[in-house]
């Protein structure tokens, strides 16, 4: 099979920096708090407004880049390549991305490939700019596609089978048709029980 992945909020763990660095900076701040846990946008978690969150992704974009992969994501990765599948990374970042520093944006594509490399997540293709997810995977011929974000999770349904990386702001009821996981082993599980059932 073709499996496709997402990087951010699937393969790291952007959700969590959010709310540990953004309480933090509220409180450098000494205004805002956070006010919303249902959402993937910053500026809507602290209601910052683009201005603040602007700064804030200034300040600490960095740090973020530094975040190691998901525990167990590298391994059951390197599992599924042992088992026969092929792995593509579909990502909506490309390159001069404005929420990157401009010395990391200039170059995100070989920055991404490299934190891929270093984290050791195996990839058959990549691609980026993908702002129609089930499109690329309709052309693909991409069989499971594993995403966290509900844009692109929408764009998937009926375009391939869907792994939903379980996060606050993607418990939808309308995302009951989808394979719902919570950590990476719960993923390979339920990718060798859809195997069994499509045999």
């Amino acid at each position: 099979m073709i499996i496709g992945i997402d990087i951010d909020d699937t393969l790291n763990n952007e959700y969590q920096f959010m709310i540990d660095y953004g309480t933090m900076y509220c409180n450098k701040l000494g205004k805002f708090k956070l006010e919303k846990i249902d959402t993937i946008e910053s500026h809507y978690m602290f209601n910052w407004g683009e201005k603040i969150a602007h700064q804030f992704w200034d300040e600490y974009m960095n740090e973020f880049c530094k975040l190691p992969a998901i525990p167990f994501s590298a391994e059951v990765i390197q599992k599924l390549k042992s088992d026969g599948h092929q792995i593509y990374i579909i990502t909506a970042r490309e390159q001069n991305d404005p929420w990157f520093p401009k010395h990391i944006s200039s170059d995100l594509e070989n920055f991404t490939k490299k934190w891929l490399t270093d984290n050791g997540i195996p990839f058959d293709k990549i691609f980026f700019k993908a702002n129609d997810k089930g499109k690329i995977c309709k052309e693909n011929n991409v069989d499971i596609m594993i995403d966290d974000d509900p844009k692109n999770i929408d764009k998937l349904i009926g375009n391939t089978n869907v792994f939903v990386f379980d996060k606050p702001y993607n418990r939808r009821p309308e995302y009951s048709i989808v394979t719902r996981a919570y950590s990476w082993y719960d993923i390979y599980d339920k990718i060798k029980e859809f195997e069994n059932k499509n045999k």
